[in-house]
């Protein structure tokens, strides 16, 4: 009886996560790094292209998050969103660290949980041919967000 073959997964990686997504590369044959350009127009708001993306479709596909800085959480969406528009098998989202949880407590009345509407919107990337997204969250840091994810 032949051993089933191991999936190829194509990684996809933001500008702060390269260096640990090639680590991960290096770990494995079946992982083959994918590249974004993260460009910017004059005003400041994303020019972003997913390179080969004309070759995803059918594959097993994950990307790499950081969302470490406000300022790049956006245009990090853009792509998630993007990607598990363009008919991938599968999509996972890898995301090592949930810094909306960090320092966030609800105190008062008025007070924000972004925490939770961060939850609300990774809940609601698009579904893949394969089904919905896998979401990997490494440290939480809030025992309460938990439960939103």
């Amino acid at each position: 009886m032949e051993k089933p073959k191991k999936k190829q997964v194509l990684l996809y990686y933001c500008v702060e996560a390269e260096e640990l997504a090639r680590k991960i590369a290096n770990q494995s044959d079946h992982i083959q790094l994918q590249s974004v350009n993260w460009r910017s127009f004059d005003d400041g708001f994303p020019n972003i292209f997913i390179n080969n993306a004309q070759d995803i479709r059918g594959q097993h596909v994950s990307f790499l998050a950081s969302f470490g800085s406000p300022a790049v959480i956006f245009e990090q969406l853009s792509v998630i969103f993007a990607l598990t528009r363009l008919f991938v098998a599968s999509f996972t989202l890898v995301l090592p660290f949930f810094s909306t949880g960090s320092f966030e407590r609800m105190e008062q009345e008025g007070d924000v949980a972004t925490a939770f509407t961060m939850a609300r919107i990774l809940s609601n990337i698009p579904i893949t041919r394969g089904g919905p997204t896998n979401l990997i969250i490494y440290d939480i840091h809030a025992l309460q967000v938990s439960f939103f994810v």
